[in-house]
């Protein structure tokens, strides 16, 4: 098999299980008072059609920002690395991450932390949406069905290489940042977690 067919065998796998994969229903009720930072916000731009004009949200890659802009054009969008964020310590009120973390390997992921940390008021909260991962091969896959607090409603799917990324982990990387996990709720393939500083 060429490599070309066998990427096109994954895609197809890979879009067969999304649309018969049970889907996750996700209700968001709010997101932080102030002002708001969102990592890898672009996408479905979910914390930035909430927040509107109090969300800045960075995105690595511009498609991604491009594509969430028209649902929330009032946000401020910046094309930027997490990992080295051009903001003064303690510039927002808080920060938040929908579906994006599990995207970068735990490195990556220690280094956003710390960054989150240092750019975020001494009051200031991450509060997390993300997937529960325990599967080591193959492709992870979550459908989900998002219904904001005006109860707009967004349908997505997110996929990833399959890796381990538990509530545990994840915790564990915020508590050595110097974060303090005050809220976890587990559901079957995603949590939902809020950090103070």
């Amino acid at each position: 098999m060429s490599v070309k067919q066998s990427k096109f065998l994954r895609t197809i796998v890979f879009l067969f299980q999304l649309v018969i994969k049970r889907i996750q229903k996700i209700v968001i009720d709010a997101v932080p008072e102030g002002t708001i930072l969102d990592i890898g916000g672009g996408g479905e731009g979910i914390i930035a059609q909430i927040g509107r004009e109090r969300v800045t949200a960075v995105d690595k890659f511009q498609s991604e920002i491009d594509g969430a802009k028209q649902k929330a054009p009032e946000a401020n969008w910046i094309l930027a690395d997490a990992q080295n964020l051009d903001f003064s310590d303690g510039h927002f009120d808080s920060a938040t991450s929908f579906f994006s973390i599990m995207y970068m390997s735990n490195k990556v992921k220690k280094e956003v932390f710390k960054e989150i940390y240092r750019v975020i008021s001494d009051e200031g909260e991450f509060w997390i949406w993300d997937a529960s991962i325990s599967k080591e091969k193959g492709v992870f896959l979550v459908k989900i069905k998002v219904i904001l607090p005006d109860q707009t409603v967004v349908r997505t799917g997110y996929g990833v290489s399959s890796k381990i990324q538990t509530v545990n982990s994840i915790k564990e990387m915020l508590e050595e940042v110097g974060f303090n996990v005050e809220i976890i709720e587990s559901n079957k393939q995603w949590y939902f977690m809020k950090a103070k500083k």
